[in-house]
């Protein structure tokens, strides 16, 4: 306004019509301080404002206090504000935690005043948690004072027709519970938690044999106090030879399963099940990224470490290079936040844990971001995007003499390019395999640096409640696994 030839560039006094002087104080602030004060009494008409005057990084600020301070009575208000706005991430963070929790967030008073289309939208996904179908029916039906009964839909239904005849039919069957058609379908989530691959000891305790078993999580059982206990279901096999130590990448709900080894000799690291990688590796990284699957560094043959980069295009069917890696890395971790890929830690040719962050450019190569704050290094460990953070969970540190489980747990913010620490984990996880379902971080498996053990069992990171939850077992104590969140068809499920 002031510098662009506007009218206001030429007045004395300019006049911000709509925002309440509290606002404009805490702008100014902020474009002082770099800092906002917030709380729920604050936040919406700060948000609106910034969004107004497009100050991004006061945005920012608001944008992290809605997705990390929402709950079940805020979500709904989330979900309209960041609709009303194009704020796309926050909207997908709202509405997924509305499906999640939608039992607690029905039963609120501002339920009763939610759109129908929105409504609609809502009870369409798949990933909505219903115990019951007819419960949300009614919930429907008698919550919102913009449904009608189903005695007044009767009356509405023009029966001339033989559209309107059949559609009073069906809902005269719905209402006596007698409804056969094939219209309906059962609700099913719209993702589960699956193990592809890994090792373990024998029955006999003789032998590691590596595992050629897809298991995903049918059930999540709580009962009472802390007990916790899995239900899982075996749904596929892996070709021959079975793998661990090898990456997964999920693309147009496509499973891909890249290098690993199929036993402990030098010769035994692998490729993929596409056309063969440039270089076998395991201990690596793999991403999917613009559409492509990304395979950073590695162990090649147990003497040599990788820099190289490689990227799988389905359409072409084919691998090409990409720009190296800063340096050779083993054991390092890689995620993808706003189209970026981040590569964190992992072992040089030294066998030195290294505590670096990069971003990397398939075109460009890496640029270096604040380091990790935890510890001298990391290693063997898992980072994945989680909301708009990147969390770091699991792994190895050096030691005084060797190597120690890592049980600290950061999360970096690339806005601003800092690190803050969460909760540690309950129980060490060394190679484990670590997916997001539903806003939440499952860290499954694994083993730990003190004792040399595997380990069975599954943690979850809820940054809602911030904390780990250990849900329960695997079907057995794998380590060097893979983990994903996966849609499978109903016939899969059982």
């Amino acid at each position: 306004m002031l510098c662009g030839g506007l009218r206001e560039s030429s007045e004395e006094v300019v006049c911000l019509r709509g925002v309440v002087p509290w606002v404009i104080e805490s702008m100014l602030g902020f474009f002082y301080t770099g800092r906002l004060r917030l709380g729920w009494g604050r936040i919406w008409e700060l948000t609106e404002a910034v969004f107004q005057f497009q100050l991004q990084g006061a945005l920012s600020l608001c944008i992290d206090f809605l997705q990390d301070r929402m709950d079940e009575s805020s979500c709904l208000d989330v979900l309209v504000l960041a609709e009303t706005y194009g704020l796309s991430q926050l909207g997908q963070a709202a509405e997924s935690y509305i499906l999640t929790h939608f039992q607690g967030v029905s039963a609120g008073e501002k339920f009763k005043d939610l759109p129908c289309p929105l409504l609609e939208r809502l009870l369409e996904k798949d990933s909505l948690c219903a115990e019951s179908e007819v419960k949300f029916l009614h919930l429907c039906l008698s919550s919102n004072t913009s449904f009608l009964s189903p005695l007044q839909l009767l009356c509405l239904i023009k029966p001339k027709s033989a559209e309107g005849r059949a559609a009073m039919k069906t809902l005269q069957n719905l209402l006596k519970g007698e409804y056969r058609g094939p219209e309906c379908r059962p609700r099913t989530p719209n993702q589960v938690l699956v193990l592809v691959g890994g090792d373990t000891v024998d029955e006999d305790f003789m032998k590691r044999v590596p595992s050629r078993t897809l298991w995903y999580a049918e059930r999540f059982h709580s009962g009472p106090g802390l007990i916790r206990n899995i239900e899982w279901r075996p749904f596929a096999q892996l070709p021959e030879p079975a793998r661990f130590r090898h990456c997964i990448c999920i693309l147009n709900n496509k499973l891909y399963v890249l290098g690993g080894r199929k036993y402990y000799g030098a010769l035994d690291v692998l490729r993929s099940r596409l056309p063969d990688m440039l270089c076998q590796r395991d201990y690596f990284s793999a991403v999917c990224a613009g559409g492509k699957v990304f395979a950073l560094g590695g162990n090649r043959d147990d003497s040599q470490y990788l820099d190289v980069v490689e990227y799988y295009t389905p359409e072409e069917n084919t691998w090409r290079l990409a720009q190296p890696l800063e340096s050779a890395v083993c054991g390092h971790a890689a995620a993808v936040l706003d189209g970026q890929i981040y590569i964190s830690g992992g072992c040089d040719l030294r066998q030195c844990c290294l505590s670096s962050l990069w971003c990397y450019n398939p075109s460009l190569g890496c640029s270096p971001r604040a380091p990790m704050t935890v510890g001298v290094g990391r290693a063997g460990h898992t980072m994945l995007a989680l909301g708009r953070r990147l969390l770091v969970a699991g792994g190895l540190q050096p030691l005084w003499m060797g190597f120690g489980d890592q049980l600290l747990c950061e999360l970096y913010d690339p806005t601003h390019n800092s690190w803050s620490s969460i909760p540690a984990l309950p129980r060490p996880h060394l190679s484990p395999g670590a997916t997001v379902l539903d806003g939440r971080l499952y860290l499954v498996g694994g083993s730990s640096a003190n004792t040399a053990r595997d380990t069975k069992w599954v943690h979850r990171y809820d940054p809602h409640e911030q904390c780990w939850e250990k849900l329960g077992a695997m079907p057995h104590p794998y380590t060097d696994l893979a983990a994903c969140s996966l849609q499978l068809p109903q016939a899969l499920l059982g």
